[in-house]
């Protein structure tokens, strides 16, 4: 990706990614809806979460909270996406 933008002087530092083009398209759409299009905000933006999220990781690992498993992290995206929650089959007694 190449490109000419006006940055803030001393403010920013350029860098390059390699990318497949299907990252890159799913990029520069969340860019274009979060951010008006500026891929650099968005990856910012991005950084600066999971700065978060390792130290909420760290804070858990310190007070022995165990991490998720596979199946609680599906539970929570299909919640996020709106889905609703998988019946469970009970067993016939």
């Amino acid at each position: 990706m190449c490109y000419t933008a006006i940055m803030r002087p001393g403010r920013t530092k350029t860098t390059s990614f390699s990318l497949d083009e299907e990252t890159l398209k799913n990029l520069k759409a969340l860019a274009a809806r979060r951010h008006k299009g500026n891929v650099s905000a968005l990856l910012a933006e991005i950084a600066s979460r999971e700065a978060k999220f390792a130290a909420a990781e760290a804070l858990f690992e310190k007070y022995g909270v165990p991490p998720l498993d596979d199946a609680t992290i599906e539970r929570i995206e299909a919640e996020w996406r709106g889905e609703q929650p998988k019946k469970r089959r009970r067993r016939a007694a």
